[in-house]
């Protein structure tokens, strides 16, 4: 256990308490890794790196002079965008908060989650100022490859010591290349058993008992069991079947992708006591999988339409017509909340053990280009271990955006009906950025007791034996985009079971093949025999 992270934690919890007489949202999904990466070992071109030094050098010397410095800091929302003036109130108070504390002035830029890389990249290219920005659901590799990422090493232990001694054991390995840090993940959960998350009511209304469950074959009797009760209703909501073959693939087959999307990973996977890449929709777990949803969906349990359905899992669930999801249990009182944001009575059952397999993207990056590169790692620093910007950032303004209740909860304040209405709230990304260690809870989450305990198990949560390994895939770009899209075009059916198993895998594999897997699979394994022989 980290002490300063504990520290910073209890203090949120004993403000939480202290300030509830003064004044009157999303799950943690972070999971073990999502979408196929790309790593380098290269190194970045020497006179360029002198360069990019000596320029740094330069802004960090006009910092130190006294003259407060300036940085522009791109996130993003899954809430509404707030207006123009809302915003401008947060940085307000950011700033009134940053300059005393670290003498920089920041520039809030806020994209939608949706947008994010789109105009992150469009302000890369354009020259446009932005100072730290996030690979958000794509590989950093490129952003290291390019330069545009800044080589932070020589700031962890002064800038960014704080943030150092909080991250979790390992945290920067899928940063580093050539033993250079690039960047630093978001801690959300190191913690992550599968899951499925159940309507409980029906459940105890059909005396099905889910002690007995402990793997995904387990939920056939029960599946069978609310079937034949409600013979329309959706048992498993088809948005999240993909958690299905995460769980199983990654944390019972113990199967790592090495870089790429386990549930999809097309440019070869690795077995923990195995350091063979091999085609992962060629392995018999794989198969077996895929078979075992494939007579899910025959059966029902599944809706005719799970391929290509539009409804979200929020309006399933909020439905009434959707027994249960799986998910990751990262929030191990997710269904709680499900419980109180969909208006049914939900519960949670562990399916797998957690395991964190080689992942290699969300990291956030400080820009080579940055005037104020000190300044932009001491931000970054707050954003890991300061509780009072985190929470400006997540909720808002305190009385105004929310209050904190008698728990210490952060809640919608009066005349809201919850905390999306409110003027400004990023509440549902919560884990985004920074440390999600030092965010208010809200209700049906953690209290201090149960958020101590679950952070101890992300702290020792388990790595697999190939985590921080980089693949390289920038000289198979034509092939690694072929085999992506033909991967993409076969996923969901296959994670439904939608389709003939042995016919679509046949066919899948043939086209793989054919767009050139083989070459990204032994360009893989050549990388990853490197990599081994040097830990």
């Amino acid at each position: 256990m980290k002490k300063r992270v504990l520290a910073a934690f209890m203090a949120v919890m004993m403000i939480g308490t202290i300030l509830t007489g003064c004044g009157s949202g999303g799950n943690d999904s972070a999971g073990s890794g999502s979408g196929e990466q790309s790593q380098s070992s290269e190194s970045t071109d020497d006179a360029a790196q002198s360069s990019e030094d000596s320029s740094a050098a330069e802004a960090d010397a006009a910092a130190d002079s006294g003259e407060t410095a300036e940085i522009v800091f791109a996130y993003m929302t899954q809430n509404n965008i707030p207006e123009a003036a809302d915003l401008q109130r947060i940085e307000d108070l950011i700033n009134a908060y940053t300059v005393e504390k670290i003498n920089t002035k920041v520039d809030l830029v806020l994209f939608s989650n949706a947008d994010y890389m789109n105009q992150v990249n469009l302000m890369l290219a354009s020259g446009e100022q932005i100072d730290i920005f996030q690979a958000y659901g794509t590989s950093h590799l490129p952003y290291i490859q390019d330069g545009t990422a800044l080589d932070i090493t020589g700031y962890l232990d002064n800038e960014l010591k704080e943030t150092k001694e909080t991250i979790y054991d390992g945290f920067l390995k899928p940063t580093t290349v050539d033993g250079k840090v690039y960047g630093i993940l978001n801690m959300g959960s190191n913690y992550v058993p599968g899951g499925f998350t159940y309507r409980s009511d029906i459940a105890e209304e059909l005396g099905i008992d889910m002690s007995k469950v402990s793997s995904p074959q387990d939920l056939e009797e029960v599946f069978a069991t609310v079937k034949e009760a409600y013979p329309d209703m959706i048992v498993i909501d088809p948005n999240r079947a993909n958690a299905l073959f995460e769980t199983y693939l990654g944390k019972i087959a113990c199967i790592d992708p090495l870089g790429g999307d386990i549930t999809s990973a097309f440019s070869g996977v690795a077995y923990q006591d195995d350091p063979t890449v091999v085609n992962m929709f060629e392995t018999q777990d794989f198969i077996d999988l895929c078979n075992l949803t494939h007579s899910w969906y025959e059966k029902g349990y599944f809706a005719s339409d799970a391929a290509t359905t539009t409804a979200t899992t929020a309006e399933l669930l909020m439905s009434g017509n959707c027994f249960g999801t799986f998910c990751g249990l990262g929030n191990p009182k997710i269904a709680a909340q499900y419980t109180t944001n969909y208006g049914h009575s939900f519960d949670n059952v562990q399916i797998s053990e957690s395991l964190v397999w080689a992942g290699s993207n969300n990291a956030w990056m400080v820009n080579s280009s940055c005037k104020n590169p000190s300044a932009a790692c001491k931000f970054m620093n707050l954003l890991y271990t300061d509780a009072y910007l985190d929470n400006l950032l997540v909720y808002g303004e305190e009385g105004v955006d929310y209050v904190l209740n008698e728990e210490g909860f952060a809640v919608a304040p009066e005349g809201y009906t919850d905390l999306n209405s409110v003027a400004y709230t990023d509440n549902m990304n919560y884990y985004f950025w920074g440390n999600k260690w030092i965010t208010y809870p809200v209700p049906g989450g953690l209290n201090a007791e149960e958020a101590e305990k679950q952070m101890a198990l992300n702290y020792a949560g388990k790595l697999s034996n190939y985590y921080g390994f980089l693949f390289d895939f920038s000289d198979l770009q034509a092939e690694y985009t072929a085999c992506q899209n033909i991967a993409n075009e076969y996923k969901k059916a296959l994670w439904v079971g939608a389709v003939d198993v042995e016919q679509t895998l046949g066919e899948l594999n043939e086209r793989l093949y054919a767009a050139g897997m083989d070459k990204l699979i032994e360009s893989k394994q050549t990388q990853f025999d490197e990599w081994l022989s040097q830990q």
